[in-house]
Formats: C-alpha cells, structure tokens, sequence
C-alpha cells in the first residue's frame, strides 16, 4: 500500500472509530511509524484488546511497549521484529502489562546488554500471563529465567534452543500450571532434555518437540521412562526427529528396530503412532531420516538436494510426501517424467539449477505431475536473458505467484531487448506477481525489464551492494505511469546512502511524499 493511501484510510477508517477497535494489526516499519505519528496508542483507544505488530523496529520506538500499558483491555500481543539489543528489557515491559493473557515475541537477532535475571519478587512477575510463544532465547539457562516472571503460565511455544549453560537456582519458581509445551528445534541432547522436563515437566498435559541429536533415537525405553517419572498426566505426544540415519555396527539400517521399539503397549494404549521416511540431504552419499508421529507428518520444507528416497527401506511412510507443504526446494534435473512423488500441498516452490537448456515444455509437463501448479504463490527461480521465453512460459502455468525470487546469474546481463522479448513481455503482463526480490549482479537493462514483466509489482527488494543503486533507482522510479502499484524499494545501504538518495530523488523530483530509513543493513524507501 502507497503511503497516501495508507494515510487516507488511516484517517477515515481508524479515526472516528478508536474507541471502538477490538483488534489491530500494523505491517511493515513505515505503517507502524506513519500510524502512530497519527494515532499514539493511549486510552484512546481503550476497547483494543488484540494487537499485531509485525516488523517493528523496537531499538528505535521502545516507548511503543511503554505506551501499551495505557491500554486497559489488552489480552492478547503479538510483536516480530528483526533485531532487538536490550532481550530483558523488552520482556520486562511487556511482562508489566495488566491484563496480558497472551504473547508471542518473535526477533531474529537478540543482543544482550543487559543481565536477565531470575524474578526475585511478585512486583517483577506476570499474573496475568498464560501463553508465551517466542524465538530468539536459544540458551535453556535464559529460558529458566524466563520462566521465573510466569508463574501462572500454561502454554509455552520456544521455536531454538541449541544452548546450555546452567542448572537453575534452587529458589527457581517452577509454573505450577504449565501444561503444554511446544519446542520446534531442540539441538540439545536427551539427557539436557530430560533434565529440562524433570523440572517443568509434572503437570504437562501436551508435549510437541522436533529434535536433531542422534541420542533422541538411542531407544524409546527411555522416553517411556520420562514420561511415566516426569510426565504422567501428558495426554498428547508428538515427536518428531529429523537427522543422520541410525545404524548397526554392520552397516545395516535401525528402522524396523525403531519402529518395533516405538509399537510397544506402551505406546499403543495411548494411541500414540509413528512413522518415518527417508531422503538424500547434501549428497547422495549421506542418508537422513525423520521418524514423526503420525499427527506430525506434515513438514514445513521438504529440500531435495538429490531425490526423495523410496528405495532405501521398505518400512517407511508410504503416504509421507502428502503432508509436506508449504515449500518444497528441487533441483531442476530432479524433475524428470518417473519422479515417484506427489506433493499436493505445496504452495511455495524453490527451483535450482539454470534451465535454458531443458526442453521447458516437457520440463513443466513433468512438474505439474509432481506439484499442482496453479497452487504456488511463491517462486524462487534463476533468471537471466537466456531464460526469459522458458521463464515467461512457467510463470503462465503458475497464475497466482505473488512473491517471486530472481536470482540473476552474474553473466546474464540484458543489454538491449529483441523483437522476440517484446512480444514475450506483452504475453506475460497478466501475471498477479506483487513482491519481487532479486539476488545477484543487476544491470539497467534487466531493471527495465522486471518493470515490464511485472506491472502489478508493489515491493521490490535488491540484494547486491555491488549494483550501481543510485542508477536502478532513478530508473525504477522514472516514469511510474507504467509502474503504478510500485510503493516501497528496498536495497543495500548505509547513512551515506541515505544522503545520496535523498539528493538524487529531490533535484530530480522523482517523488513528492516519501520516507527512507536504514534497517538492518538494508534501506528501505517507501512512497
């Protein structure tokens, strides 16, 4: 959305109706700012009880979580960010807001300054908190810290932890109604994971955990026995392990073992189920396994760096590739005619290797036997000049991409375009692509031709500090007649940047209304 417009409907639809808003969500660190330079959140708006605030820039607008205590009917908050420096104090402000019942905090990049301590007192814990969900404390030793601000906390959702430090104090201040728990990568060891449950463990009725370390799969002797020691109310397990293969010392595979070992009453009587499959990871020569619950068969990515494997056992999940979804990453020469696989929940495909060498319509052909491709929304795909008529008539398959990933070969670029392109662009102005990221070396002449090929375009994100941004610019934004929908630019930078931008931009009078800050290495521009 254009910065007019966003300020337009800011004015006539929030406006009249603050002390009316039950739920509110702000995208994108130019929507935040813009809309809080209009609308301070206070008591204004005092029937606000859900509030989604995703890329804030915390280091920068700190007083937004200060200023969140006025609300009186906050129950549920949900904050993503890229970077925060102070981890204790951002969790303190918000630990500090008097009705919170719900948060979920996720930021890819924590510095800590400032020590985070265990709770010591009432006055610095939460009485009102029940669900945290976050990312960005991958230490368990921050994580029993934690812990001691919540102490009526019932559902915890950690996304990392691959670090350990230390057992906790004897006056930690275990939540006494903590009953389910999520961990969606556990680097550690079972033992640090059976130590981790011996203490948070008594009342759990959920358990869900994806675990990587090869001492998960030793036996399931030893799960029973935390469960049956730790956990004797869990209702609901699910497990899932996703590494190197096990094997004997002669070679052979674990599997039938695993699964025989995981099939005992014990497990039975519970309904608790399990499976597993098989893929190449890296190279052909090194095998991984995931053994899952039943229930958790549907994974995030599957990434085929050589092919899916049916041939490795023949124990393994025969309906495994239906739950994988939403992305799934393929080298083009694994597209072949007898690809053994189906993947109907796809949305988001990642093609490797050039493809101007194939024959592309026997190449999409053999895809659309594999992923239904009318269902991607998301394309990640190599482009270059001599990919153009192959990339138009895949792209022509795929209607409903609306981000789209251009990695532009180095030696791809377009100096001058044929009769033949042309007509191609004209073919093609009818895709729905809104977001487009581009990776690698840029000429102009390839930034003229994204502009044509994508007319609907609204967002573009250029990652290469070696292009020359001060000349793509002028040109993306000379002449947006033909680019109409195009409001925001985002690029490598820096202060300097910023300076050149603004002087190029204002003698040129290329925009009238605009913002330009610098976020994370990169500088975004938004009109």
């Amino acid at each position: 959305m254009s910065k007019s417009d966003f300020n337009k409907r800011s004015i006539n639809i929030i406006r009249p109706y603050m002390n009316q808003i039950i739920s509110l969500q702000l995208s994108e660190s130019f929507f935040i700012k813009n809309f809080l330079a209009s609308f301070p959140i206070d008591t204004s708006f005092n029937r606000l009880e859900s509030l989604i605030l995703k890329d804030l820039n915390v280091n920068h607008d700190i007083s937004i979580l200060i200023s969140l205590a006025q609300l009186p009917r906050l129950f549920s908050l949900k904050i993503f960010f890229f970077e925060c420096s102070e981890l204790f104090i951002v969790f303190q402000l918000i630990l500090r807001l008097p009705v919170l019942q719900y948060a979920n905090i996720l930021c890819s990049s924590w510095t800590i300054t400032v020590p985070f301590p265990l709770a010591t007192n009432d006055n610095q814990r939460s009485m009102t908190l029940k669900y945290l969900a976050f990312d960005g404390l991958p230490r368990l030793s921050k994580i029993y810290n934690l812990l001691s601000y919540t102490p009526r906390l019932r559902r915890l959702s950690i996304e990392h932890i691959w670090g350990d430090s230390y057992t906790p104090l004897v006056q930690f201040i275990v939540p006494r109604n903590l009953t389910s728990i999520s961990l969606c990568s556990w680097y550690l060891s079972f033992n640090k994971f059976a130590s981790f449950i011996a203490i948070v463990g008594s009342e759990l009725e959920f358990l869900r955990i994806s675990i990587t370390h090869k001492t998960a799969l030793s036996n399931a002797y030893q799960w029973q026995q935390l469960i049956l020691r730790h956990m004797p109310r869990l209702r609901t397990f699910l497990f899932e392990y996703h590494g190197s293969l096990t094997k004997y010392a002669n070679g052979n595979n674990r599997c039938r073992a695993l699964l025989d070992e995981f099939t005992s009453p014990f497990w039975i009587e519970r309904q608790w189920f399990f499976a597993h499959s098989h893929c190449h990871c890296l190279s052909q020569e090194q095998v991984c396994l995931a053994f899952y619950s039943t229930q958790m068969r549907r994974r995030y990515c599957c990434q085929i760096d050589e092919f899916l494997d049916d041939n490795i056992c023949s124990y393994q999940d025969p309906v495994f590739n239906l739950f994988f979804g939403p992305r799934i990453s393929m080298k083009n020469r694994n597209i072949v005619a007898n690809f053994p696989f189906q993947f109907p929940r796809v949305t988001e495909l990642e093609l490797r290797d050039n493809y101007y060498t194939i024959n592309i319509d026997s190449f999409i052909d053999n895809l659309s036997h594999i992923i239904i491709l009318t269902n991607i929304t998301y394309l990640r795909i190599s482009f270059n000049n001599q990919l153009l008529s192959n990339f138009v008539k895949l792209l022509n398959r795929m209607p409903n991409v609306q981000k789209l990933i251009l990695d532009v070969r180095p030696s791809s670029g377009i100096e001058v375009l044929s009769d033949q392109q042309t007509n191609t662009l004209d073919f093609v102005c009818n895709n729905n692509v809104r977001t487009v990221q581009i990776t690698g070396e840029l000429a102009l002449a390839t930034v003229q031709l994204i502009k044509n090929l994508f007319p609907g375009m609204e967002g573009l994100r250029i990652l290469n500090r070696e292009n020359d941004l001060i000349s793509i610019v002028r040109t993306l934004l000379s002449n947006r007649i033909d680019n109409s929908h195009l409001f925001s630019l985002m690029f490598d930078g820096d202060d300097a940047m910023i300076k050149k931008m603004k002087t190029i931009i204002d003698n040129k009078k290329l925009l009238d209304n605009y913002d330009i800050e610098y976020r994370q290495s990169e500088l975004c521009l938004w009109w």
